[in-house]
């Protein structure tokens, strides 16, 4: 039996999360009479963080230690890739959030360790100001025939030009540029944006996919940023955060007391 909880919520339907596992465990012929996986998640779900393919593959290398499988770490994100590409909740995010950090772009397509990821440097007083206005369910727009060829004819013009010049700025631009031709912004979101660039922010576009805002400042006007987008609502949330961290893997909990 597995069982999900998160952020407290039993009934969350962590639906990634719970095929990653049991591909795992069923490709594995690992037989448990139980296991729960509790996860905190610390930024917005279901509206372009990536939440999704951060939870599934961190459940599938938890997962994997307690169960006592021994594979590569591509390996195991693999099952974490699978799962959110049947489920429609994105399509090669597990293969960047597995093993890189920062900021870039995904130069060839394909499963962990076979996609290749460019990065860019990104200044350490940058900063990255978002706001959640509400989940936005991926199937619809994912499942589309029409708008895959949208988001690959898009997508293909903006990887060209950000490749002939690979910095922050132009990965920035570039993203502003697809989000707006794609045409999913909505009035509020594209309300937000404006906000956010009057406010300071250098760029500001869509996340993909949400009804999300990202926008880069430097970290000495984030804070006017973000105040001016908590002030369009209190119903929204924004957050501030810095650009990198750690790679994914095992981390093994402290022993202090």
């Amino acid at each position: 039996m597995l069982e999900t909880t998160v952020n407290g919520d039993r009934a969350y339907n962590a639906r990634t999360t719970r095929r990653a596992v049991s591909l795992l465990l069923s490709e594995n012929d690992c037989k448990f009479g139980s296991l729960r996986i509790d996860q905190t998640v610390k930024t917005p779900i279901g509206s372009g963080f990536g939440a999704s393919a951060a939870s599934a593959t961190s459940a599938v290398y938890a997962a994997a230690d307690a169960a006592g499988i021994i594979k590569s770490k591509k390996d195991i994100a693999l099952y974490a890739h699978e799962a959110e590409i049947f489920e429609q909740t994105g399509l090669g995010t597990v293969s960047v959030v597995f093993d890189s950090v920062g900021a870039g772009a995904i130069t060839v397509p394909g499963a962990p360790g076979e996609a290749r990821f460019i990065t860019v440097d990104v200044p350490g007083d940058l900063r990255l100001v978002t706001a959640f206005v509400a989940p936005y369910d991926k199937k619809d727009a994912l499942s589309s025939p029409s708008m895959g060829e949208r988001i690959n004819s898009l997508g293909n013009k903006a990887l060209k030009s950000f490749l002939s010049d690979p910095t922050i700025d132009s990965l920035a631009s570039e993203g502003e540029r697809f989000s707006k031709n794609l045409g999913l912004e909505t009035p509020e979101v594209r309300k937000l944006i404006r906000i956010a660039k009057s406010a300071g922010a250098t760029h500001a576009s869509q996340n993909m996919i949400g009804y999300s805002v990202h926008s880069l400042a430097l970290a000495e006007t984030s804070g006017k940023v973000a105040e001016a987008l908590r002030a369009y609502s209190r119903e929204i949330r924004v957050d501030i955060f810095q650009v990198g961290g750690v790679r994914a893997g095992v981390r093994k909990p402290s022993r202090r007391s």
